[in-house]
């Protein structure tokens, strides 16, 4: 099935933040990775866990599409910068990122411990703002720009 989709992204390269999902499940990672592969753009699925990776990006060859797996914990700038790095040095560009980590917390503002707040909005936030921030100058070097999106879960609200 790749390249059955036409967005326009056909040769592309994406890289989807959270691109994993526990066993078989489809994630919203897992899902904008099989979603873009299938549109014919080669994706990098990076994942805190190698495992959940490389099942994503099973997935997608599977479905006859282009993808590599990479593990990082993209809470830290250095793993940020190696994803990308990764991605300039197997396809030799980048024009997507797709921002797709998150965790939640069940408790009102009144009963979360501050800890427990920073672990979130480090997990939340913290991979958005560091993945964007090496994806946009290799955006800008391939001389076509690129798109950054940023994904939030309806537990956001």
């Amino acid at each position: 099935m790749h390249g059955t989709l036409d967005f326009g992204i056909k040769n592309k390269v994406a890289i989807v933040a959270g691109g994993g999902a526990f066993s078989k499940d489809i994630g919203n990672g897992r899902a904008a990775s099989i979603l873009l592969a299938e549109a014919g753009a080669k994706v990098i699925v990076a994942d805190r866990s190698e495992e959940l990776a490389n099942n994503t990006v099973q997935m997608i060859k599977d479905r006859g599409g282009e993808a590599i797996g990479i593990s990082g914990d993209l809470t830290k700038s250095y793993q940020c910068q190696k994803v990308v790095d990764f991605a300039i040095s197997k396809w030799g560009r980048l024009d997507i990122l797709d921002n797709n980590i998150g965790i939640a917390s069940k408790l009102s503002v009144v009963d979360e411990p501050e800890e427990n707040w920073d672990h979130v909005m480090d997990i939340n936030l913290k991979p958005m703002f560091l993945m964007s921030k090496y994806a946009i100058p290799e955006m800008i070097k391939s001389g076509d720009g690129g798109s950054i999106v940023n994904i939030s879960s309806i537990s956001a609200t």
